[in-house]
Protein backbone atom coordinates (compact mmCIF):
# COMPACT_ATOMS: atom_id res chain seq x y z
CA UNK A 1 0.00 0.00 0.00
CA UNK A 2 1.07 3.44 -0.93
CA UNK A 3 1.12 6.15 1.53
CA UNK A 4 -0.25 9.92 0.13
CA UNK A 5 0.19 12.92 2.03
CA UNK A 6 -0.94 16.04 2.79
CA UNK A 7 -0.04 18.68 -0.33
CA UNK A 8 0.60 22.55 1.01
CA UNK A 9 -1.28 25.14 -1.13
CA UNK A 10 1.18 27.17 -3.00
CA UNK A 11 0.31 30.87 -3.98
CA UNK A 12 -0.38 29.44 -7.45
CA UNK A 13 -2.42 26.39 -5.76
CA UNK A 14 -5.06 26.13 -7.77
CA UNK A 15 -3.66 25.00 -10.70
CA UNK A 16 -2.57 21.74 -9.71
CA UNK A 17 -6.07 20.72 -8.09
CA UNK A 18 -5.08 17.75 -6.19
CA UNK A 19 -7.12 16.30 -3.27
CA UNK A 20 -5.56 17.47 0.09
CA UNK A 21 -4.90 13.66 1.60
CA UNK A 22 -4.30 13.73 5.06
CA UNK A 23 -0.79 12.61 6.06
CA UNK A 24 -1.41 9.40 7.17
CA UNK A 25 -3.76 6.17 6.94
CA UNK A 26 -4.29 3.64 4.00
CA UNK A 27 -4.50 4.18 0.01
CA UNK A 28 -5.20 2.13 -2.66
CA UNK A 29 -5.11 2.03 -6.35
CA UNK A 30 -7.94 2.09 -8.15
CA UNK A 31 -9.19 0.72 -12.02
CA UNK A 32 -11.64 0.34 -14.28
CA UNK A 33 -14.82 2.41 -13.98
CA UNK A 34 -15.99 3.78 -10.90
CA UNK A 35 -19.16 3.22 -8.56
CA UNK A 36 -22.01 4.03 -10.45
CA UNK A 37 -20.56 4.04 -13.94
CA UNK A 38 -21.13 1.78 -16.39
CA UNK A 39 -18.47 0.81 -18.95
CA UNK A 40 -20.61 2.38 -21.93
CA UNK A 41 -20.45 5.70 -20.26
CA UNK A 42 -17.13 5.84 -21.19
CA UNK A 43 -17.62 6.38 -24.99
CA UNK A 44 -18.92 9.67 -26.76
CA UNK A 45 -21.52 7.93 -28.37
CA UNK A 46 -23.16 6.75 -25.25
CA UNK A 47 -23.37 10.68 -24.05
CA UNK A 48 -24.02 12.22 -27.81
CA UNK A 49 -27.18 9.75 -28.20
CA UNK A 50 -29.06 11.66 -24.84
CA UNK A 51 -27.97 15.02 -25.87
CA UNK A 52 -30.82 17.36 -27.32
CA UNK A 53 -28.98 19.64 -29.56
CA UNK A 54 -25.36 17.73 -29.87
CA UNK A 55 -24.85 18.90 -33.38
CA UNK A 56 -26.13 22.74 -32.95
CA UNK A 57 -23.47 25.28 -33.23
CA UNK A 58 -23.37 27.29 -29.82
CA UNK A 59 -21.21 29.69 -30.60
CA UNK A 60 -20.09 31.00 -33.83
CA UNK A 61 -16.09 31.71 -34.91
CA UNK A 62 -16.89 35.43 -34.18
CA UNK A 63 -18.62 34.85 -31.12
CA UNK A 64 -15.79 32.94 -29.80
CA UNK A 65 -13.73 35.95 -31.03
CA UNK A 66 -15.62 37.78 -28.67
CA UNK A 67 -15.76 35.39 -25.70
CA UNK A 68 -11.68 35.43 -25.50
CA UNK A 69 -11.68 39.24 -26.31
CA UNK A 70 -14.24 39.51 -22.89
CA UNK A 71 -11.56 37.35 -20.86
CA UNK A 72 -8.81 38.93 -21.82
CA UNK A 73 -9.31 42.90 -21.72
CA UNK A 74 -12.80 42.72 -19.54
CA UNK A 75 -11.78 39.85 -16.94
CA UNK A 76 -8.15 40.25 -17.35
CA UNK A 77 -7.80 36.13 -16.74
CA UNK A 78 -5.60 35.65 -19.68
CA UNK A 79 -3.09 38.26 -21.40
CA UNK A 80 -2.03 39.70 -24.89
CA UNK A 81 1.59 39.53 -24.90
CA UNK A 82 2.29 41.58 -27.93
CA UNK A 83 0.94 44.74 -25.74
CA UNK A 84 3.49 44.51 -23.49
CA UNK A 85 6.09 45.90 -25.82
CA UNK A 86 4.74 49.55 -24.77
CA UNK A 87 4.05 49.43 -21.24
CA UNK A 88 6.20 46.79 -19.79
CA UNK A 89 7.25 48.05 -16.17
CA UNK A 90 10.08 46.28 -14.56
CA UNK A 91 9.08 47.37 -11.29
CA UNK A 92 5.78 44.96 -11.12
CA UNK A 93 8.89 42.19 -12.37
CA UNK A 94 11.08 42.93 -9.24
CA UNK A 95 7.75 42.13 -6.90
CA UNK A 96 6.97 39.15 -8.58
CA UNK A 97 10.39 37.87 -7.67
CA UNK A 98 10.28 39.43 -4.10
CA UNK A 99 7.14 37.99 -3.90
CA UNK A 100 8.13 34.08 -5.32
CA UNK A 101 11.13 33.84 -2.61
CA UNK A 102 8.95 34.88 0.20
CA UNK A 103 6.22 32.05 -0.78
CA UNK A 104 9.49 29.16 -0.78
CA UNK A 105 11.40 30.58 2.18
CA UNK A 106 10.56 28.99 5.64
CA UNK A 107 7.60 27.29 4.76
CA UNK A 108 9.04 23.37 5.52
CA UNK A 109 9.65 22.14 1.71
CA UNK A 110 12.32 19.87 1.78
CA UNK A 111 15.29 19.20 -1.17
CA UNK A 112 16.04 16.19 -2.93
CA UNK A 113 18.82 15.64 -0.03
CA UNK A 114 16.13 15.45 2.60
CA UNK A 115 17.36 18.62 3.92
CA UNK A 116 14.44 20.84 5.41
CA UNK A 117 13.92 24.77 5.00
CA UNK A 118 17.54 24.54 2.59
CA UNK A 119 18.94 28.33 3.17
CA UNK A 120 21.80 27.83 0.79
CA UNK A 121 19.48 26.20 -1.66
CA UNK A 122 17.39 29.44 -1.65
CA UNK A 123 20.33 31.46 -1.97
CA UNK A 124 21.76 30.04 -4.79
CA UNK A 125 18.24 30.34 -6.32
CA UNK A 126 17.76 34.08 -5.45
CA UNK A 127 21.84 34.33 -6.63
CA UNK A 128 20.95 33.01 -9.77
CA UNK A 129 17.84 35.42 -10.45
CA UNK A 130 20.16 38.32 -10.88
CA UNK A 131 18.09 40.50 -9.22
CA UNK A 132 20.37 43.54 -10.07
CA UNK A 133 20.05 42.63 -13.54
CA UNK A 134 16.69 43.85 -13.95
CA UNK A 135 17.03 47.38 -15.87
CA UNK A 136 14.08 50.11 -15.94
CA UNK A 137 12.61 50.40 -18.63
CA UNK A 138 13.86 47.23 -20.97
CA UNK A 139 11.40 46.51 -23.39
CA UNK A 140 10.68 42.82 -23.78
CA UNK A 141 12.19 40.74 -26.53
CA UNK A 142 9.81 37.76 -27.95
CA UNK A 143 10.05 34.26 -28.79
CA UNK A 144 8.38 30.75 -29.28
CA UNK A 145 8.59 27.52 -27.65
CA UNK A 146 10.76 25.34 -29.64
CA UNK A 147 9.90 21.87 -27.52
CA UNK A 148 7.43 21.24 -24.43
CA UNK A 149 9.43 23.75 -22.04
CA UNK A 150 8.97 23.02 -18.09
CA UNK A 151 7.67 26.66 -16.67
CA UNK A 152 9.42 26.95 -13.06
CA UNK A 153 9.15 29.12 -10.33
CA UNK A 154 12.73 29.48 -9.48
CA UNK A 155 15.28 28.81 -12.35
CA UNK A 156 16.37 26.11 -11.67
CA UNK A 157 15.77 22.20 -12.27
CA UNK A 158 16.17 20.84 -8.98
CA UNK A 159 12.70 20.68 -6.87
CA UNK A 160 11.19 21.54 -3.55
CA UNK A 161 9.12 18.38 -1.77
CA UNK A 162 5.99 19.09 0.47
CA UNK A 163 7.39 15.79 2.05
CA UNK A 164 10.52 14.44 2.29
CA UNK A 165 11.38 11.51 -0.42
CA UNK A 166 8.19 12.57 -2.31
CA UNK A 167 9.68 13.85 -5.59
CA UNK A 168 6.64 13.15 -7.77
CA UNK A 169 5.09 16.64 -6.36
CA UNK A 170 7.56 19.29 -6.98
CA UNK A 171 6.29 22.51 -5.38
CA UNK A 172 8.71 24.68 -8.08
CA UNK A 173 6.94 23.52 -10.80
CA UNK A 174 4.56 25.58 -12.10
CA UNK A 175 2.76 24.51 -15.76
CA UNK A 176 3.86 22.85 -19.30
CA UNK A 177 4.40 25.27 -22.21
CA UNK A 178 3.59 23.61 -25.79
CA UNK A 179 5.55 24.18 -29.00
CA UNK A 180 4.65 26.85 -30.69
CA UNK A 181 3.55 28.51 -27.56
CA UNK A 182 4.51 32.70 -27.59
CA UNK A 183 6.53 34.08 -25.01
CA UNK A 184 8.03 37.77 -23.93
CA UNK A 185 11.01 37.25 -22.60
CA UNK A 186 11.54 39.66 -19.83
CA UNK A 187 14.48 38.64 -17.89
CA UNK A 188 17.71 36.13 -17.71
CA UNK A 189 19.30 34.09 -15.26
CA UNK A 190 22.56 35.26 -14.18
CA UNK A 191 24.21 31.39 -14.83
CA UNK A 192 22.12 32.40 -18.86
CA UNK A 193 20.54 29.12 -18.63
CA UNK A 194 16.68 30.63 -17.75
CA UNK A 195 14.81 33.23 -19.11
CA UNK A 196 11.73 34.43 -17.61
CA UNK A 197 9.11 34.55 -20.00
CA UNK A 198 5.11 35.77 -19.78
CA UNK A 199 3.04 33.89 -21.92
CA UNK A 200 -0.56 34.29 -22.47
CA UNK A 201 -1.82 32.37 -19.56
CA UNK A 202 0.79 31.75 -17.40
CA UNK A 203 4.54 33.43 -16.20
CA UNK A 204 7.48 32.05 -15.07
CA UNK A 205 10.94 30.70 -16.15
CA UNK A 206 11.51 28.51 -18.80
CA UNK A 207 15.22 26.87 -19.87
CA UNK A 208 16.56 28.91 -22.82
CA UNK A 209 17.46 26.09 -24.80
CA UNK A 210 13.81 25.96 -25.45
CA UNK A 211 12.69 29.34 -26.67
CA UNK A 212 14.14 31.15 -30.17
CA UNK A 213 14.13 34.44 -30.03
CA UNK A 214 12.46 36.17 -32.90
CA UNK A 215 11.39 39.83 -33.99
CA UNK A 216 7.92 40.42 -32.87
CA UNK A 217 6.47 40.62 -36.54
CA UNK A 218 7.32 37.33 -37.25
CA UNK A 219 6.33 35.58 -33.88
CA UNK A 220 2.92 37.50 -34.33
CA UNK A 221 2.66 36.43 -38.16
CA UNK A 222 3.24 32.92 -36.70
CA UNK A 223 0.55 33.33 -34.17
CA UNK A 224 -1.89 34.87 -35.93
CA UNK A 225 -1.72 33.08 -39.44
CA UNK A 226 -5.37 32.06 -40.61
CA UNK A 227 -3.73 28.95 -42.18
CA UNK A 228 -3.50 26.29 -39.72
CA UNK A 229 -4.23 23.36 -37.82
CA UNK A 230 -5.16 22.25 -34.32
CA UNK A 231 -4.17 18.97 -32.43
CA UNK A 232 -6.99 16.98 -31.41
CA UNK A 233 -5.57 13.56 -30.36
CA UNK A 234 -4.27 13.95 -26.98
CA UNK A 235 -1.02 13.89 -28.45
CA UNK A 236 0.77 14.14 -31.94
CA UNK A 237 3.62 13.36 -33.41
CA UNK A 238 6.06 15.82 -35.33
CA UNK A 239 8.16 15.09 -38.02
CA UNK A 240 10.89 17.07 -39.64
CA UNK A 241 10.70 14.71 -42.75
CA UNK A 242 7.98 13.25 -45.19
CA UNK A 243 8.71 9.96 -44.25
CA UNK A 244 8.51 10.31 -40.44
CA UNK A 245 12.18 9.43 -39.37
CA UNK A 246 13.31 12.71 -37.71
CA UNK A 247 10.96 12.96 -34.76
CA UNK A 248 10.98 16.31 -33.33
CA UNK A 249 8.56 16.28 -30.16
CA UNK A 250 4.92 15.92 -30.10
CA UNK A 251 2.07 18.64 -29.29
CA UNK A 252 -0.56 18.00 -27.01
CA UNK A 253 -4.27 18.43 -27.63
CA UNK A 254 -5.18 22.11 -28.52
CA UNK A 255 -1.89 23.34 -29.74
CA UNK A 256 -1.82 25.05 -32.75
CA UNK A 257 0.54 25.42 -35.84
CA UNK A 258 0.92 27.61 -38.88
CA UNK A 259 -0.70 25.11 -41.74
CA UNK A 260 1.73 25.42 -45.33
CA UNK A 261 0.79 22.55 -47.07
CA UNK A 262 -1.04 18.97 -47.05
CA UNK A 263 -0.20 15.67 -48.58
CA UNK A 264 -2.66 12.89 -48.57
CA UNK A 265 -1.73 11.48 -45.07
CA UNK A 266 0.17 14.53 -43.34
CA UNK A 267 -0.36 17.96 -42.45
CA UNK A 268 2.46 20.26 -43.06
CA UNK A 269 2.86 22.48 -40.84
CA UNK A 270 5.92 25.41 -39.59
CA UNK A 271 7.55 24.71 -36.64
CA UNK A 272 9.75 26.61 -34.57
CA UNK A 273 13.20 25.11 -33.83
CA UNK A 274 16.66 27.79 -32.61
CA UNK A 275 19.63 28.21 -34.56
CA UNK A 276 23.29 27.95 -32.68
CA UNK A 277 22.77 31.42 -31.57
CA UNK A 278 19.28 30.85 -29.99
CA UNK A 279 17.48 32.84 -32.97
CA UNK A 280 14.20 31.89 -33.95
CA UNK A 281 13.80 29.46 -37.56
CA UNK A 282 10.75 28.32 -38.62
CA UNK A 283 11.19 24.91 -40.30
CA UNK A 284 8.41 22.32 -42.20
CA UNK A 285 6.98 19.83 -39.59
CA UNK A 286 4.79 17.05 -40.52
CA UNK A 287 1.40 15.62 -38.41
CA UNK A 288 0.06 12.60 -39.42
CA UNK A 289 -3.63 13.64 -40.71
CA UNK A 290 -5.55 11.59 -38.28
CA UNK A 291 -3.87 13.76 -35.00
CA UNK A 292 -5.26 17.44 -36.19
CA UNK A 293 -7.93 18.98 -37.63
CA UNK A 294 -7.29 21.82 -40.00
CA UNK A 295 -9.19 25.01 -38.40
CA UNK A 296 -11.04 25.01 -34.78
CA UNK A 297 -13.82 22.50 -34.92
CA UNK A 298 -17.15 23.55 -34.67
CA UNK A 299 -18.00 24.42 -30.45
CA UNK A 300 -20.95 21.83 -30.32
CA UNK A 301 -21.68 19.18 -27.56
CA UNK A 302 -20.61 16.29 -29.98
CA UNK A 303 -16.97 18.10 -30.28
CA UNK A 304 -16.47 18.59 -26.62
CA UNK A 305 -18.21 15.16 -26.01
CA UNK A 306 -15.54 13.41 -28.40
CA UNK A 307 -11.97 15.29 -27.35
CA UNK A 308 -13.30 15.09 -23.38
CA UNK A 309 -13.97 11.40 -23.75
CA UNK A 310 -10.41 10.94 -25.76
CA UNK A 311 -8.21 11.83 -23.08
CA UNK A 312 -9.98 8.90 -20.58
CA UNK A 313 -7.63 7.67 -18.55
CA UNK A 314 -4.62 10.43 -19.53
CA UNK A 315 -2.63 10.65 -16.37
CA UNK A 316 -2.95 13.14 -13.56
CA UNK A 317 0.50 15.90 -13.76
CA UNK A 318 1.53 17.94 -10.72
CA UNK A 319 2.01 21.07 -12.98
CA UNK A 320 1.74 19.62 -16.69
CA UNK A 321 4.93 18.01 -15.17
CA UNK A 322 6.17 15.15 -18.15
CA UNK A 323 3.44 15.71 -20.70
CA UNK A 324 0.56 15.08 -18.40
CA UNK A 325 -1.79 17.03 -17.64
CA UNK A 326 -4.12 18.65 -13.94
CA UNK A 327 -7.81 19.17 -14.09
CA UNK A 328 -7.93 22.79 -14.99
CA UNK A 329 -5.35 22.10 -18.20
CA UNK A 330 -7.60 19.34 -19.22
CA UNK A 331 -10.41 21.67 -19.41
CA UNK A 332 -8.42 24.34 -21.08
CA UNK A 333 -6.79 21.88 -23.79
CA UNK A 334 -10.45 19.98 -24.49
CA UNK A 335 -11.88 23.57 -24.91
CA UNK A 336 -8.76 24.81 -27.14
CA UNK A 337 -9.58 22.69 -30.24
CA UNK A 338 -13.22 24.63 -30.74
CA UNK A 339 -10.90 27.96 -30.68
CA UNK A 340 -12.23 28.99 -26.72
CA UNK A 341 -8.84 30.28 -24.71
CA UNK A 342 -10.12 29.15 -21.31
CA UNK A 343 -7.88 30.59 -18.45
CA UNK A 344 -5.04 28.12 -16.80
CA UNK A 345 -6.32 27.68 -13.23
CA UNK A 346 -9.33 26.42 -12.27
CA UNK A 347 -10.45 29.49 -10.30
CA UNK A 348 -10.20 32.32 -12.90
CA UNK A 349 -12.26 29.61 -15.22
CA UNK A 350 -14.99 29.54 -13.10
CA UNK A 351 -15.23 33.31 -13.89
CA UNK A 352 -15.65 32.66 -17.18
CA UNK A 353 -18.97 31.69 -18.57
CA UNK A 354 -22.46 32.18 -18.16
CA UNK A 355 -23.43 31.17 -14.54
CA UNK A 356 -26.66 29.37 -14.44
CA UNK A 357 -26.79 28.81 -10.49
CA UNK A 358 -24.06 29.62 -7.89
CA UNK A 359 -24.39 27.89 -4.18
CA UNK A 360 -23.43 28.35 -0.88
CA UNK A 361 -23.09 26.45 2.26
CA UNK A 362 -26.51 26.61 2.89
CA UNK A 363 -27.84 25.33 -0.56
CA UNK A 364 -29.33 21.62 -0.26
CA UNK A 365 -27.95 19.28 -2.78
CA UNK A 366 -31.45 18.88 -3.78
CA UNK A 367 -31.48 22.54 -4.93
CA UNK A 368 -27.81 21.60 -6.59
CA UNK A 369 -29.29 18.80 -8.58
CA UNK A 370 -32.34 20.61 -9.74
CA UNK A 371 -29.82 23.45 -11.29
CA UNK A 372 -28.00 20.74 -12.83
CA UNK A 373 -31.40 19.42 -14.19
CA UNK A 374 -31.00 22.83 -16.28
CA UNK A 375 -27.47 22.38 -17.22
CA UNK A 376 -26.38 21.45 -20.65
CA UNK A 377 -23.67 18.17 -20.97
CA UNK A 378 -20.60 18.71 -22.59
CA UNK A 379 -20.99 22.76 -22.70
CA UNK A 380 -21.04 23.13 -18.90
CA UNK A 381 -18.08 23.50 -16.08
CA UNK A 382 -18.64 22.36 -12.56
CA UNK A 383 -16.27 24.31 -10.18
CA UNK A 384 -15.06 24.00 -6.44
CA UNK A 385 -12.65 25.02 -4.02
CA UNK A 386 -9.40 23.55 -5.47
CA UNK A 387 -11.07 21.46 -8.80
CA UNK A 388 -12.55 21.72 -11.67
CA UNK A 389 -14.92 19.04 -14.14
CA UNK A 390 -16.74 19.09 -17.31
CA UNK A 391 -20.38 18.01 -16.98
CA UNK A 392 -21.26 15.23 -19.11
CA UNK A 393 -25.01 15.23 -18.05
CA UNK A 394 -28.11 13.32 -15.96
CA UNK A 395 -28.50 9.53 -16.13
CA UNK A 396 -32.07 8.62 -14.05
CA UNK A 397 -31.46 11.79 -12.12
CA UNK A 398 -27.30 11.43 -11.16
CA UNK A 399 -25.12 14.00 -12.44
CA UNK A 400 -22.14 12.97 -13.84
CA UNK A 401 -19.11 14.49 -15.21
CA UNK A 402 -15.43 13.94 -16.87
CA UNK A 403 -12.60 15.08 -14.27
CA UNK A 404 -8.39 14.36 -14.42
CA UNK A 405 -7.91 13.96 -11.17
CA UNK A 406 -5.73 12.50 -7.78
CA UNK A 407 -8.61 10.34 -6.54
CA UNK A 408 -11.27 10.43 -3.62
CA UNK A 409 -11.80 9.74 -0.46
CA UNK A 410 -14.62 7.20 1.67
CA UNK A 411 -15.18 6.26 5.36
CA UNK A 412 -15.50 3.26 6.24
CA UNK A 413 -15.72 1.94 9.78
CA UNK A 414 -14.83 5.83 11.08
CA UNK A 415 -11.66 5.71 8.86
CA UNK A 416 -11.08 7.80 6.05
CA UNK A 417 -9.89 5.49 2.80
CA UNK A 418 -7.81 7.10 -0.04
CA UNK A 419 -8.49 5.66 -3.05
CA UNK A 420 -5.64 6.42 -5.98
CA UNK A 421 -6.78 7.33 -9.65
CA UNK A 422 -4.10 9.72 -11.39
CA UNK A 423 -6.13 9.63 -14.16
CA UNK A 424 -8.77 11.35 -16.06
CA UNK A 425 -12.02 9.53 -15.00
CA UNK A 426 -15.68 9.65 -15.60
CA UNK A 427 -17.68 9.14 -12.16
CA UNK A 428 -20.94 10.58 -10.53
CA UNK A 429 -21.17 13.53 -8.30
CA UNK A 430 -21.68 11.39 -5.31
CA UNK A 431 -17.73 10.64 -5.53
CA UNK A 432 -16.03 11.37 -2.32
CA UNK A 433 -19.10 11.15 0.00
CA UNK A 434 -19.19 10.30 3.49
CA UNK A 435 -15.39 11.94 3.66
CA UNK A 436 -14.01 14.72 5.40
CA UNK A 437 -14.34 17.02 2.67
CA UNK A 438 -17.56 15.57 1.38
CA UNK A 439 -19.04 14.49 -2.22
CA UNK A 440 -18.22 16.34 -5.14
CA UNK A 441 -22.06 17.61 -5.63
CA UNK A 442 -21.53 19.07 -1.78
CA UNK A 443 -18.57 20.80 -2.79
CA UNK A 444 -19.55 22.01 -6.40
CA UNK A 445 -20.28 26.11 -5.76
CA UNK A 446 -21.50 27.10 -9.56
CA UNK A 447 -22.58 25.73 -12.62
CA UNK A 448 -21.11 27.41 -15.94
CA UNK A 449 -22.32 27.30 -19.07
CA UNK A 450 -19.16 28.07 -21.91
CA UNK A 451 -21.07 30.43 -24.41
Amino acid sequence: MKRLFLLPPLFFSLYFCLAAWAASGDSYAVSGPLPHVKTQMHTAGFWTARHTSVDDVVMSSGQIEAFNRRVRKDLKLTKDIFSLADHFQSESLMDTFHKTLADFTNKGYYTAQGIRDDESFLEKARNNMNLNGVVSGMAPRYGLVIHEANQRFLPTQEGLYAQKGDIDFDELQNSALEVGTALAVVHQSLDGKWVYVLSALSDGWVATDHVGLGDIHQIKKFVESKDFVVVTSPQADIFLDEKMRSFNGDARMGVKLPLVGQNEHQWIVQVPTQDKEGRLQLVKGYIPKAQAHEGYLSYTARMIYNQALDMLDKPYGWGDRDGRQDCSRFLQMVYATVGIQLPRDSKDQAQTGEVLASFNKKTTDKEKLQALQNASGALTILPMKGHIMLYLGMIDGIPYAIHETSGYSKTIDEKEIKYVLNRVVVSDLSLGEGSRKGSLLRRLSKVIEIR
